[in-house]
């Protein structure tokens, strides 16, 4: 009767928080359109496949569990493929040809992994085995985790950035509440191959850090800030039910929002100074003072700084790799984020602050695109610092 009781307490936290992220990804599409309108982003094509994305996204969302959702997330997968074509550029296509190679990958070994835990069974030797292989690679891929995220650095370079955003924000946290819902419907692939998943996260952790730091292109910079968080979001999966998946759900959800207004306040430098920023750049908060501001907020609500809402997410997780790893784990959490804030710092005092070049025609901030993104940080603030009712609601 308990065990009963359990399950079903545990499928009703699901659907709540489908129904989060349902109402997460409506607001950022909206922000996201609103922004696009006075930052193009694209012609008809990209309006076009930005609606179908959304609406895939929100429909997957909505159904709950079962092959309706994952067939629906996955079209939205293949549409932000699309979404990445209709950019400008020769090299914007070729990253969404590897984009789309690596979805194509993705999608078969997740199919093929799903079907083989079908209803949270253990299949028989050697199928567990494979199974596990298969979902590990899938999710790896999709989730541009280390070492399979071959195909999300050249995509945030050569795309616009809202494009990316779209991408990391919505289509891969769509795809990681999969990974969140597979936790609680199939736990032996999490707990009998503990180390796998671990290891993979703490790769992504450091791997994505250190990449991040050895950027110039700071689009290229926040990819791997997004490979280094979702390290983060794995080690909570893995920690499972209470502060593990409750912090990584809440972690994903702060991590859609901010990585929305970081890919946003670097498009609106980028839109008016007319080329790609990078390390190189001084002094862009000199005539980008806004943008600048919302730079740093979104960089300290990626580490958890209080009282953004990052903060609540990652708390939970520290306490997650408390329960899971003691102190030796914590200590790895800390230095990883370390790293973190190392890459965040040095952009923001080399790109944004100092003394800007002279000589260089600067246009002014779209004051509806800066609107959204402050919009949006306030979101962040007032749920950072009023936070019981989401929480109490996911769980």
């Amino acid at each position: 009767m308990h065990s009963i009781f359990m399950e079903t307490a545990t499928l009703a936290a699901g659907a709540s928080w489908d129904w989060v992220f349902c109402g997460a990804f409506v607001i950022l599409m909206i922000g996201i359109a609103l922004y696009a309108m006075v930052v193009p982003q694209g012609g008809r094509r990209w309006w076009g496949l930005t609606v179908l994305l959304g609406a895939l996204v929100v429909a997957g969302m909505a159904v709950g569990e079962g092959t309706i959702r994952i067939v629906l997330l996955d079209a939205a997968a293949f549409a932000a493929v699309a979404l990445v074509w209709t950019q400008d550029s020769a090299k914007a296509r070729a990253a969404a040809r590897t984009y789309l190679a690596f979805m194509v990958l993705a999608v078969v070994f997740l199919g093929a992994g799903v079907y083989l835990v079908e209803n949270g069974a253990v299949p028989a030797y050697p199928l567990d085995k494979l199974a596990v292989g298969l979902l590990i690679v899938g999710f790896g891929v999709k989730l541009a985790l280390v070492p399979f995220y071959f195909w999300l650095p050249n995509l945030a370079e050569y795309s616009k950035p809202m494009t990316t955003a779209l991408v990391v924000s919505v289509v891969d946290i769509a795809a990681f509440t999969e990974l969140a819902h597979l936790r609680e419907s199939a736990p032996w692939v999490f707990t009998g191959y503990a180390t796998l998943w671990l290891a993979l996260a703490l790769l992504s952790m450091f791997g994505g850090a250190l990449a991040a730091l050895a950027q110039k292109n700071i689009k290229r910079m926040l990819a791997f800030s997004t490979i280094d968080d979702m390290g983060y979001l794995m080690l909570g999966v893995l920690v499972g039910p209470g502060v593990g998946l409750s912090g990584a759900i809440l972690a994903a959800l702060s991590h859609a929002f901010f990585k929305v207004i970081l890919f946003g306040a670097v498009g609106i430098a980028e839109s008016q100074s007319g080329h790609d920023l990078t390390l190189d750049d001084r002094g862009m908060a000199t005539h980008y003072p806004v943008s600048s501001a919302l730079f740093i907020a979104g960089a300290l609500g990626m580490i958890g700084v209080p009282p953004l809402f990052g903060f609540i997410g990652r708390w939970r997780l520290y306490l997650a790799g408390v329960e899971s790893g003691g102190v030796v784990l914590v200590l790895t959490m800390a230095f990883a984020t370390a790293l973190a804030l190392l890459y965040y710092v040095r952009a923001i005092h080399r790109v944004w602050f100092g003394k800007a070049e002279a000589g260089l025609e600067w246009g002014q901030e779209p004051r509806l695109a800066a609107g959204v993104l402050v919009a949006l940080v306030i979101l962040m603030l007032v749920l950072g610092l009023f936070p019981g009712w989401l929480t109490g609601w996911i769980g």
